[in-house]
């Protein structure tokens, strides 16, 4: 697998957590990988295109990852999106994947 043109969003509120995905992302090969810390944040950068989004769901707001899942359905970006989260529940998984998240 080719990784190193892979066009990365990664959005995750915690530094350490950011830190450690970053290190086992780049041990993996990928090297064009973007960092957003909010939902926000991420809305922004989605004006460039990105392979894709690796994004918590819990955040500054207990939806933000599913507010990065919207803004891709949003702007119709072809992006796999790919919610991470410590707290899964049924019902988050189920959202998750009705929203279009390629994985959970």
């Amino acid at each position: 697998m080719q990784t190193e043109n892979v066009h990365l969003l990664v959005v995750e509120d915690n530094p350490r957590f950011l830190e450690e995905l970053l290190e086992w992302l780049q041990e993996y090969g990928y090297q064009q990988v973007a960092t957003a810390t909010s939902a926000a944040q991420a809305q922004e950068k989605l004006a460039d295109p990105f392979d894709v989004i690796i994004a918590d769901m819990r955040m500054e707001q207990d939806d933000s990852g599913f507010t990065v899942v919207n803004e891709v359905k949003e702007r119709n970006l072809s992006s796999v999106v790919i919610i991470l989260t410590a707290n899964d529940t049924v019902t988050d998984c189920r959202t998750a994947f009705k929203m279009g998240a390629w994985d959970y």
